[in-house]
């Protein structure tokens, strides 16, 4: 077996946890974590500038990458940097109302993206498609299904699906949506705090 997924079977087989993690907790840190088909685990933590997420990520071939995001709305990330190359995105709207999204089931926003010295803006739509809950190890969350839908240079349309926990502010699934068929990007099944994991 791969010793990255011996470390995260270990992860995921540790100690149970004191408590189901909340909003409360991103202080301090959560922790994400997706075994297969791929590792991934994900770090989030709410920090006084606002929120810093680092997903480690190890491929079938073992090939090691880092993603780092900033954001105020896990749905409306401000930076992403994937192996140095940045992104800088801002939007005109009111992101706030993302998290009024089940009430008003749509909100639209313009997305201004910065990257290797070129700009481009577009519309961004986030659709409140349903609720449901979802659950991880013994806790569960109340869920959004949310579609997003960005608007590229050339008039196609990007569509990815999230499951949104608004208890904690995180993004527990996402896949794309394309006309050839979906394609999970990732699926969540382990939770906890950072202390959790230091256990």
């Amino acid at each position: 077996m791969r010793r990255i997924t011996t470390l995260a079977l270990i992860v995921a087989a540790g100690p149970a946890m004191a408590t189901c993690p909340t909003r409360a907790d991103l202080r301090e840190g959560i922790v994400l974590v997706q075994n297969e088909p791929i590792f991934i685990r994900a770090d989030i933590e709410l920090r006084p500038d606002g929120f810093n997420e680092v997903r480690l990520i190890t491929d079938a071939d073992e090939v090691k990458s880092v993603v780092t995001l900033t954001y105020d709305h896990a749905l409306a990330p401000t930076s992403v940097n994937e192996g140095g190359e940045v992104r800088l995105l801002s939007y005109t709207g009111d992101t706030g109302a993302l998290d009024d999204l089940a009430r008003l089931g749509d909100v639209s926003l313009s997305l201004t993206e910065v990257s290797m010295s070129e700009e481009t803006t577009r519309p961004v739509l986030f659709n409140h498609v349903g609720d449901g809950t979802r659950g991880i190890l013994d806790c569960t969350y109340d869920t959004w299904t949310i579609r997003v839908m960005e608007a590229g240079a050339t008039g196609e349309i990007d569509t990815r699906e999230v499951e949104y926990a608004p208890e904690i502010g995180a993004i527990l699934s996402e896949r794309r949506i394309t006309p050839d068929g979906d394609e999970t990007l990732y699926d969540y099944t382990w939770i906890g705090t950072s202390a959790d994991v230091a256990r």
